[in-house]
C-alpha cells in the first residue's frame, strides 16, 4: 500500500497542501513547528480515521469547523487506485472510499499504517490500553473474524455494565455470560496466535537494531490463568456488583515486554526505548506483509531525537530494506540521510510544502 498523492484543506496550519510522496522512502525536513509533524498527522488521519496527538476535534485550522483529507491510495493486484476523503464536519468523521460512504474499519483495513513518534515510549511507560490497542490492531489485519467478535464482545459487556451499575438481579447479569464466554474465547484465542508469532519475530529486528538478544514479549489474556472465562464470570460476581463493572476478561488484556523476566521500562533509556518500538512495528509490518503480501506505511518523526550516530545507522538500515513506503521526519537532511538511494526530499515552512530532491 502506498499513498500516492494527499491534499489536504484546513487541517492544522495548513490551508491547504498538495504532497506527492516517493514510493519508497520520504525524507520531510524543516524547523520545530513548521507542520512536519502535522503532515504525518494527516496521513495517520486519513488511514485510521483518528489522531495519535489529540481530539479530532481540535486538528482543523484555528478559525476553521471542518477538514478534509483527501488521498490517492496505490492499488493491489492491478486494481485502479482508491479515492479516499476522510472529512471532520458537523462534529463528525465521514469516510467515503471511491465516492463511497464507508465506514472505520473499512478505513484502517484499506490502508495499514505504522507510526513511531516521540510519544512512542507511551507504549511501554503507560498502562495496558495503549498495547491492548497495538496488540487488536495487529490481529484486526490477521484475523478476519476479530472485528465481529471485539464488537460482539463489547457489545455485551456494556450490557452487562449497564445491569451491575442498575443492581439488576443476579438472573439479568448472568444472562450475558454466554455471549461473554463465546467472544472471550474467540479473541484471546486470536491475541495469543498473533503474540506468538510476533514474539517469534520481533527479536530479529532488536537485535538488529540494540544488538539485545534477551528481551521477550509476554501476553496476559486478562483473567486468572488456567480458569474458563465463564467460571470467571461466576468467581468475580459479587465484586462486579459491589464495583459497578465487569472487572477481569478480554478488556483488561496486556502486553508485557520483559528483559531477564522484569519490566523493561524499569531498565532502559529513551533511545532504547525508540529502537525497542521500532522492532515491534518492523516486526508488525513484515507480519501484515507476510499475510497480505504488500508492506503497510511506515510513519516516522523526529528521525534523530534520541538516538546516537550508530543507532541512527542501524534504524536507517532497516527503513531503506523496507518493502513499502516510509515517510520520515528530521530537522535536516543529514549526510546519513543524503547518502540513501532511491527516495525524495522534501521541505516544510510557513505551511508549505515543497520537494527539493529526487535520487
Amino acid at each position: 500500500m502506498r499513498f500516492r498523492r494527499a491534499k489536504a484543506q484546513h487541517f492544522r496550519l495548513f490551508q491547504a497542501f498538495d504532497f506527492e510522496p516517493h514510493p519508497r522512502l520520504n525524507f520531510v525536513t524543516g524547523a520545530n513547528a513548521a507542520g512536519k509533524t502535522s503532515l504525518l498527522e494527516a496521513l495517520y488521519v486519513a488511514a485510521r480515521g483518528d489522531s495519535h496527538r489529540g481530539a479530532i476535534s481540535t486538528l482543523a485550522t484555528d478559525g476553521q469547523s471542518s477538514f478534509l483529507i483527501d488521498t490517492r491510495i496505490s492499488g493491489v493486484d492491478g486494481r485502479p487506485d482508491d479515492k479516499v476523503e476522510v472529512r471532520w464536519q458537523d462534529r463528525r468523521i465521514a469516510v467515503r472510499i471511491n465516492d463511497q460512504s464507508a465506514g472505520l474499519s473499512d478505513l484502517v483495513r484499506r490502508m495499514p499504517v505504522l507510526l513511531i513518534d516521540p510519544l512512542a515510549h507511551r507504549l511501554i511507560e503507560e498502562g495496558p490500553g495503549i498495547r491492548r490497542r497495538f496488540i487488536d490492531w495487529g490481529v484486526f489485519h490477521m484475523e478476519q473474524e476479530f472485528h465481529d467478535q471485539w464488537r460482539r464482545f463489547n457489545r455485551a459487556l456494556r450490557q452487562r455494565n449497564a445491569a451491575l451499575r442498575a443492581q439488576a438481579s443476579v438472573r439479568e447479569i448472568e444472562s450475558w455470560s454466554p455471549e461473554l464466554t463465546l467472544t472471550a474465547d474467540a479473541l484471546t484465542a486470536m491475541r495469543e496466535r498473533y503474540l506468538d508469532r510476533l514474539s517469534q519475530l520481533a527479536p530479529k529486528y532488536w537485535q538488529s537494531l540494540v544488538d539485545e538478544k534477551g528481551w521477550t514479549l509476554a501476553f496476559v489474556r486478562g483473567w486468572r490463568e488456567g480458569e474458563s472465562y465463564a467460571d470467571t464470570l461466576i468467581r468475580t460476581l459479587e465484586g462486579d456488583r459491589n464495583a459497578g463493572h465487569t472487572r477481569e476478561g478480554p478488556h483488561r488484556a496486556e502486553l508485557r515486554v520483559l528483559s531477564d523476566n522484569s519490566l523493561l521500562k524499569e531498565r532502559v533509556s529513551r533511545g532504547q526505548q525508540k529502537l525497542l518500538i521500532a522492532g515491534l512495528m518492523l516486526a508488525q509490518g513484515e507480519l501484515y506483509r507476510q499475510k497480505h503480501e504488500d508492506a503497510p506505511v511506515l510513519l516516522l518523526d523526529d528521525f534523530a531525537a534520541e538516538l546516537s550516530m550508530d543507532s541512527q545507522q542501524r534504524l536507517l538500515t532497516q527503513l531503506q530494506s523496507w518493502p513499502g513506503q516510509s515517510v520520515i521526519t528530521a530537522l535536516d537532511y543529514s549526510p546519513l540521510l543524503q547518502a540513501t538511494n532511491d527516495h525524495a526530499m522534501f521541505h516544510v515552512e510557513h505551511g508549505e510544502i515543497t520537494l527539493k530532491k529526487t535520487i
